[in-house]
């Protein structure tokens, strides 16, 4: 059994071994797409995208053809703040990804667009969803539950006063973990191997069990992921 559970990685660049995890892997765009295809093994899932930050450089018609090899999609969404192409071509990429999915779990990055991003999941009928490092409007928690979809948390919940605001009013039964691995923030090369002390810091946070917090953040991540245990 896993011991760990990374619900978001950029594995592709990092190509580590990581005993004891189990790791959702995420994609940008067409080449480390085919990359993380190529790395799908027993602890990795493999998800297909073009994160909102390549859409301007990015054509949409290579990367379609790769989600029926993926077990979701993912990294897609939106992001209002640091993203090159417009809106428009945002919505654009991020719908023909999510209808090209035929009902696959999408991993989705919405920064300042958490809103739109959960209206354009609804309007498409997706069943099941993580935002990822959400840092989103405390309002739209409920919704986010009420859909049946989840949120990740990464281990800048730490000292990430917005994050820690998620944790605090989120529900139990929407909570994963991430690492955002092979992504450098605040000059720090993140992995897998900091979810155990971010595990630790949301129990002594929420003031529950640390086996207990564990063991709901498996079996959210089971569900997220219609995983079988094996």
């Amino acid at each position: 059994m896993y011991k760990y559970f990374d619900a978001h990685c950029h594995y592709s660049y990092l190509k580590k071994r990581y005993d004891g995890f189990l790791i959702a892997a995420v994609s940008m765009d067409y080449n480390s797409s085919l990359d993380t295809l190529s790395l799908r093994d027993n602890n990795i899932l493999v998800g297909v995208g073009i994160h909102p930050w390549r859409v301007h450089e990015e054509k949409l018609d290579s990367v379609l053809p790769l989600i029926s090899k993926a077990d979701f999609i993912g990294e897609v969404g939106l992001d209002y703040r640091l993203a090159k192409a417009p809106k428009e071509l945002q919505i654009k990429y991020f719908e023909e990804q999510i209808k090209a999915g035929e009902g696959k779990l999408i991993n989705v990055h919405a920064l300042d667009a958490w809103e739109d991003a959960f209206r354009i999941l609804i309007k498409n009928d997706v069943k099941k969803a993580i935002l990822h490092w959400y840092t989103g409007p405390k309002e739209l928690l409920k919704d986010i539950e009420g859909a049946g979809y989840f949120i990740s948390i990464n281990p800048s919940v730490s000292f990430q006063k917005k994050h820690q605001e998620i944790l605090r009013n989120s529900s139990l039964r929407i909570l994963l973990t991430e690492s955002d691995g092979g992504y450098e923030y605040r000059g720090r090369l993140l992995e897998p191997t900091e979810i155990p002390n971010a595990i630790s810091f949301m129990s002594r946070y929420l003031n529950i069990d640390e086996n207990e917090l564990s063991r709901i953040i498996r079996e959210n991540f089971y569900k997220a992921f219609n995983y079988v245990k094996g």
